[in-house]
């Protein structure tokens, strides 16, 4: 398989069940890609190979699984993870890539896309199975509102065992919060969504506040360093 080399900025950097994570960002073009095979371990730790806005230098070819989305891509070498993205530049890197709507960011068979929104509310909700998922309710610039899982790594692990994230995160979602920006992606086709998106389930990815910092618990203390409550990770 031939192999094309890019250097990737990921936005979107999750979890999933087991072993399995997910990763997405833009190329130096704007591009979206989806590496994979993703680890759990490649996406946690002090060092993640893969994290918001660290620049990773990629081999890739093309996506070989039958149900492959657009921007998948198979990774034929280690991944080489290099310097962050410095803060100065990370606002205008959002706004210079995000599309008006999540209608779309999904646009034709995109999978992946950045949309500015206005977050109401992070909370907690149980699923049909058992499980409990946390969730953000927001609406984009149509005023379409929107309640889907997120799976932010970041989140999952300061916000996924908060008894109620809505009181440990006024300054992120609510009637007083800033716009964010939403990485938002669909998952592989399971069937669940006929006719909405494609047959995918719909996620929040990736969680970021206007100057591109990393989202909170709290606001930023005196110092100007972020205040974070610490959690457990969730896979």
């Amino acid at each position: 398989m031939t192999a094309t080399r890019v250097e990737l900025v990921p936005l979107a950097v999750t979890l999933a069940e087991g072993e399995g994570a997910c990763v997405a960002g833009l190329t130096d073009d704007g591009s979206w890609l989806r590496p994979e095979p993703v680890t759990a371990a490649q996406v946690t730790g002090e060092d993640p190979v893969y994290d918001f806005f660290r620049v990773v230098t990629l081999d890739l070819g093309a996506g070989t699984e039958p149900d492959a989305r657009p921007e998948d891509r198979a990774v034929l070498a280690d991944p080489r993870p290099g310097a962050f993205v410095p803060q100065a530049r990370r606002a205008a890197l959002l706004r210079r890539y995000t599309d008006a709507t999540v209608e779309e960011a999904f646009g034709g068979e995109r999978s992946a896309g950045l949309v500015e929104v206005r977050p109401l509310r992070l909370h907690h909700r149980r699923a049909t199975g058992g499980r409990t998922f946390l969730r953000l309710t927001f609406v984009d610039a149509c005023d379409t509102e929107y309640d889907w899982i997120v799976r932010d790594v970041r989140m999952l692990r300061d916000f996924a065992t908060a008894a109620d994230p809505d009181d440990v995160a006024p300054a992120l979602a609510g009637p007083d919060a800033p716009a964010l920006f939403l990485a938002v992606g669909l998952t592989k086709p399971n069937g669940r969504f006929p006719g909405r998106f494609r047959g995918c389930h719909p996620l929040v990815v990736g969680v970021h506040p206007a100057d591109g910092s990393a989202p909170t618990r709290q606001p930023a203390g005196p110092s100007g360093t972020e205040a974070r409550s610490e959690g457990a990770p969730v896979a």
